[in-house]
């Protein structure tokens, strides 16, 4: 780069005369050029200057403006013998003789600690959001290893990652320091899954799992596991299945589907689940049972302040460090985080640590919401409708075991869990979900808008659909102050208004359009959200796309 960057000392110009030009070095004054311009003066000095006093500079030919600057390469300044300066991103790095002056170490230690917490908060997500499930459930006074769930629907006052309005959960977060857990699953309809602590399956269950809605048992071993595997797992004994983790902790959850509707039969189902150390399987204990539904709870784990302590929490608790997440673990060391040792961040650590949460989260959010590499999973050609799994593989890995930076953050960012049976090909079984966040014109969805999306006649999903709306930035359900559980599904299918040809007309707005009060859904003005289409049990119109969801338009 040939050209110097300076600041150029106000002029004093009451006479109307520009008298001869004393320019300051930017770099040393730490100053840089925000509604100003640059301009250049016949020996090639560079200036920083308002625009009113580069007209002058012009008139007079004592001036010519510039475009732009290079700011990455070697300043062009006379300077003494082994002295080099290079404006970066970052800031003017000095350089004597080879080495970094004093101030300059500093300013890139900083930048290299905030670039690294960046990552760290990034490659960490998906273990930080699924032990966020459970982030407030010692409130209801449930703690690791017992379950917590839900007697009615989930509604709009639990704060959760894309939680569904149409079936009953159990959600239960467990650690295997103590031995292996057995998992009792009894027969029903079920559908659910175990993921390790960064979300990955480790099995499905229920209707979809090896046990395909029977009673069976599943033994879950710690990682790195030499003990006795006793009877009966350890014969070829049916309904009895050994899964290995690989994490010491790990997430288990299921969903009652509510048919008819029946709410009681689906929380009994539920409360048929029984969960037990391996020690005590000749005389096992039921697992505790806390019941959420109508609480005021924050299951979903912090973005900004408290991230970094809840980060620590987490992973205190992984005492094995799988290969994959060598690098991570280093990466947390850099910045003060050790597992098992105490967090305490000098003061200027933490203000940087705060700084790369906010810019972190934000980044994740852009590529939730407008993801880098979501074409391929468009999944309709002309239309937005993304798939909410941007991956064919549930631990979100290539053909070559590497991991999808990308994809695996746009879910996690937004969603929690994963399993086979939302990912795989399953027909007549299993579960797809599509989300929008863009309306027709490909503008954002906003809440102070009028939408109009038509659900076309026999939606390809045997046993239910869903349309929910959440909200941009919590990306729990949206909470209106007027409809606790903000969507339309066919559970309600009496009291949706149908078109002739067996469709649906929705709305998302502030206000209702006239006679469709049962099928619209409040937005809060001022905020974004969007919507996620379930179909459960998809059938095979869903998979060759014969059937198709239009996009959501904006009624002008």
């Amino acid at each position: 780069m040939k050209f110097i960057i300076f600041a150029l000392i106000p002029l004093i110009l009451s006479i109307g005369l520009i008298p001869a030009l004393p320019f300051i070095d930017a770099a040393e004054q730490n100053q840089i050029c925000i509604d100003k311009v640059w301009i250049e003066n016949p020996k090639g000095k560079i200036a920083c200057v308002t625009l009113s006093t580069a007209d002058k500079l012009v008139q007079r030919g004592w001036g010519t403006l510039l475009e732009e600057i290079s700011m990455a390469e070697p300043i062009d300044e006379e300077l003494p013998l082994g002295i080099q300066k290079i404006e970066t991103r970052s800031g003017t790095i000095t350089i004597d003789h080879d080495y970094l002056t004093p101030e300059s170490q500093e300013l890139l230690s900083d930048e290299l600690f905030f670039q690294r917490a960046v990552q760290v908060y990034h490659l960490a997500l998906p273990a930080v959001g699924g032990a966020g499930i459970f982030y407030e459930q010692d409130k209801v006074g449930a703690s690791v290893g017992d379950i917590i769930y839900w007697s009615d629907f989930m509604n709009s006052e639990i704060e959760l990652l894309t939680g569904n309005i149409s079936v009953l959960y159990f959600m239960s977060l467990q650690d295997l320091s103590d031995g292996p857990i057995v998992v009792h699953m009894p027969e029903g309809n079920l559908q659910g899954h175990a993921d390790n602590i960064y979300q990955q399956v480790i099995t499905d269950w229920g209707i979809v799992g090896p046990n395909e809605g029977k009673e069976a048992y599943f033994l879950f071993l710690p990682p790195n596991y030499d003990g006795e595997i006793t009877a009966p797992f350890d014969g070829e004994t049916e309904n009895y299945f050994v899964m290995q983790s690989d994490t010491m902790q790990f997430l288990a959850m299921a969903r009652a589907f509510v048919n008819a509707p029946d709410m009681v039969a689906a929380e009994e189902l539920l409360l048929k689940v029984n969960i037990y150390n391996l020690s005590e399987i000749d005389n096992p204990p039921q697992v505790k049972f806390f019941d959420v539904a109508g609480e005021s709870l924050k299951l979903s784990h912090p973005t900004t302040d408290g991230f970094w302590e809840f980060l620590h929490e987490v992973y205190s608790k992984e005492t094995i460090v799988r290969p994959e997440d060598k690098n991570l673990i280093g990466l947390m060391h850099a910045i003060g985080i050790v597992p098992g040792e105490a967090f305490e961040p000098d003061t200027h650590s933490k203000e940087i640590l705060d700084k790369a949460a906010v810019v972190a989260d934000l980044m994740a959010r852009n590529i939730a919401y407008d993801s880098p590499v979501k074409e391929p999973f468009l999944f309709y050609p002309d239309k937005n409708w993304e798939l909410a799994f941007m991956t064919e593989n549930p631990r979100f890995e290539d053909e070559n075991g590497v991991t999808q930076i990308e994809q695996r953050m746009s879910f996690t960012y937004q969603a929690i869990t994963t399993a086979d049976a939302m990912v795989l090909k399953l027909v007549d079984k299993g579960s797809k979900y599509l989300g929008t966040y863009r309306d027709a014109d490909e503008n954002f969805l906003i809440g102070s808008n009028l939408y109009h999306l038509n659900i076309p006649a026999d939606v390809p999903a045997l046993n239910f659909w869903s349309i929910v709306v959440y909200d941009a930035e919590t990306r729990s359900m949206i909470n209106n102050g007027l409809q606790p559980l903000p969507g339309i599904r066919s559970l309600d299918s009496d009291k949706l208004l149908q078109n002739e040809d067996g469709s649906y007309d929705v709305y998302f707005g502030p206000e209702a359009p006239e006679g469709y009060e049962n099928n619209w859904v409040k937005t809060n003005e001022g905020d974004g959200f969007f919507v996620y289409m379930r179909f459960y049990s998809p059938t095979e119109s869903y998979y060759d796309k014969s059937w198709q969801l239009p996009l959501v338009e904006l009624v002008k």
